[in-house]
């Protein structure tokens, strides 16, 4: 599929994860007398910091209460009950009840696949190279035969087995490639003219991504998964740091044109500010999520000077409330149904 205009696009990409620095490469499974421990996440589940450590705490009613675990927990998969998890300085996967330790070198850019069948990651050799486990017995990884460079850590997972990435192919083609591990192909679904990509992320309905053009012009664009249409969703957006989908809709954390950074919503094409005085200060950075509600949740401060945060939630009567008490550092959990 190709999509043009006049004014081609690119971005510029503000998103701050939870810092780590991790080993990675090759999984070893853990012996059965440490089996795997049955953690239950909802919707909305942060890290809080708290006496130099990470906690996570659950979030249902309107409230966050802590869970009685020694993990630190980064992704989960709700249908497969799947994480991956930091345990005493070391890192794991968590699939099918068994445990696997990542233990070669440092890499970045970690994920679990829809439904947690994959892991994929990038390690430095001689530049950025994505790599692509199986959480089975075997630990096997997946062979990528790939003709395109991916630019820095731009990819996300289209589906249960298929990855998306931004690059430029051998034959200087610039645009959006796939690649199904199960039928080893590679195809460009979204091709550039002029420009680059500097935000990529995938949802279960829609491939999301904002372009920039030599002029520096940023648009949002969604790729519709079932049709592959592509859908120009705003030309007016000053920086992006995340966005989701949720009932047709669009939000996001960032700064509009002429406008301060907060929290939007976009719909049909017309995007609207959602939060104003209150709090009075939105950490974009930190993205939002969805609660079980279709609440939106978002981090912020309504004191500028301070340097605790709390947790607010944009409810669907359009009113803004406090649903956490404050601390140096919350970290939503990158959570999938």
């Amino acid at each position: 599929m190709r999509y043009t205009k006049k004014r081609i696009f690119i971005c510029v990409f503000i998103f701050i994860v939870f810092p780590l620095l991790v080993l990675g490469c090759q999984e070893e499974k853990i012996s059965s007398n440490n089996a795997a421990e049955v953690i239950q996440l909802g919707k909305g589940a942060v890290l809080k910091s708290e006496e130099g450590q990470y906690n996570i705490y659950n979030y249902r009613d309107y409230k966050y209460y802590k869970v009685d675990t020694q993990s630190t927990i980064l992704a989960y998969d709700k249908s497969s009950n799947s994480y991956i998890c930091i345990e005493h300085g070391k890192h794991f996967i968590v699939y099918n009840h068994n445990k696997y330790i990542i233990k070669d070198e440092k890499y970045e850019g970690l994920k679990l696949s829809p439904h947690g069948k994959y892991i994929s990651y990038f390690v430095d050799d001689n530049g950025l190279k994505l790599k692509v486990f199986k959480n089975d017995e075997k630990n096997s990884e997946i062979d990528i035969n790939s003709d395109v460079s991916i630019s820095g850590t731009l990819y996300d997972w289209y589906d249960d087995n298929t990855i998306v990435y931004y690059g430029v192919k051998s034959d200087k083609t610039n645009g959006l490639f796939t690649y199904n591990l199960i039928t080893n192909k590679e195809e460009l679904i979204y091709a550039l003219e002029e420009g680059y990509l500097a935000y990529l992320k995938g949802t279960g309905d829609n491939l999301l991504f904002l372009q920039i053009n030599l002029e520096n012009d940023k648009e949002l664009v969604a790729i519709d998964k079932k049709n592959k249409n592509c859908n120009i969703l705003s030309n007016e957006i000053e920086e992006l740091n995340d966005v989701i989908s949720l009932n047709g809709n669009f939000y996001f954390t960032g700064k509009m044109k002429d406008d301060s950074k907060s929290l939007y919503k976009i719909e049909d094409n017309d995007i609207k500010r959602l939060v104003f005085d209150f709090p009075a200060v939105i950490n974009v950075e930190k993205g939002l999520k969805a609660d079980s509600e279709g609440n939106i949740l978002f981090v912020g401060k309504n004191d500028i000077y301070s340097e605790y945060e709390k947790i607010y939630s944009y409810n669907k009567d359009k009113s803004v409330s406090v649903v956490s008490d404050e601390a140096i550092d919350y970290v939503f959990i990158d959570y999938r149904e």
